[in-house]
């Protein structure tokens, strides 16, 4: 098991390799990649409550104060699409299709915190290229800190886990957000201007909440030019990335200390996870822990 530094490493991510850096999305492009995924958000919550009552939340277990707060949620969401399409103008995405797999108000709220938490993930990765744009940032900055907010709501209050994560939140790739937010988009409008992102395959892990220590088997699909044997799963924890050696029956341990919601993808080298050396998409890891913890 290896671990890789922290902040430093954050800071240098998209510093790599013997090809030239592409050049950094553009505040338009990572504007859209916010809409995107505030579209998603908005139709989720808008779906999701057209769906299921607050009765329909009583008989699941859950008080209907929470359908109350999930109601709130959605408004806000709704707000941040307002917003983000008047910043945008004419240039603007438009709305995809969405597919949502959940059959009760407990699966519509674990949902929830999955993509509240990836929201808050993709905002905080996001700031650093709308840093020449005060008033971007500033947005960005508010929009990331409700997000936040909601999710540590949603993962407390409604799921009653652990309220954070740690001491740092985990700040994600433009690719890394859209590959967790990739399993729930069906089609978009071919309108839609081209995102920041490069696409990896899902990655699939057999148990999304390990004990620390544990094997698991995870599961993506490979390409075909792929011969590197020296393939790692990277385990996203705050400003710290955990490496394990993955072997070729798919299997690699859990590293220990690892707390609350964790982001793992496969990648064929030890250098902080970004498009050059990705593998596989991130997979949501789950890792709860107490007030002793």
């Amino acid at each position: 098991m290896f671990k890789k530094a922290t902040l430093l490493a954050f800071v240098a991510a998209s510093a790599v390799l013997s090809a030239p850096a592409p050049p950094p999305p553009t505040d338009t492009e990572i504007l859209n990649l916010a809409l995107t995924l505030e579209h998603l958000e908005n139709a989720f919550y808008t779906q999701g409550l057209a769906r299921f009552s607050e009765q329909d939340f009583e008989n699941d277990g859950l008080p209907a104060w929470v359908h109350g707060r999930f109601v709130q949620i959605s408004g806000h969401e709704a707000e941040h699409v307002k917003f983000l399409t008047a910043a945008l103008g004419d240039k603007a995405v438009q709305p995809c299709e969405y597919s949502f797999p959940y059959d009760s108000p407990k699966s519509f709220a674990a949902i929830s915190m999955v993509l509240e938490t990836v929201g808050a993930s993709a905002y905080l990765g996001g700031a650093k290229y709308l840093a020449d744009n005060a008033d971007y940032l500033t947005a960005a900055g508010s929009i990331l800190a409700v997000e936040s907010r909601q999710a540590s709501w949603v993962t407390s209050s409604v799921m009653k886990l652990q309220p954070w994560n740690g001491p740092f939140d985990i700040p994600l790739s433009a690719s890394g957000a859209y590959s967790l937010a990739a399993p729930f988009i069906k089609s978009c409008p071919s309108s839609n201007a081209p995102l920041p992102v490069k696409s990896f395959p899902a990655l699939k892990i057999t148990n999304s909440s390990p004990p620390h220590g544990s094997e698991v088997t995870v599961k993506y699909t490979k390409s075909k030019d792929m011969h590197d044997d020296s393939t790692y799963v990277a385990w996203l924890d705050g400003l710290q990335v955990f490496y394990t050696k993955l072997g070729k029956d798919g299997k690699t341990k859990v590293p220990d200390n690892l707390l609350g919601t964790v982001y793992a993808a496969v990648v064929k080298n030890q250098e902080m996870p970004s498009d050059h050396n990705m593998l596989s998409g991130f997979v949501v890891v789950q890792f709860p822990f107490d007030s002793r913890a």
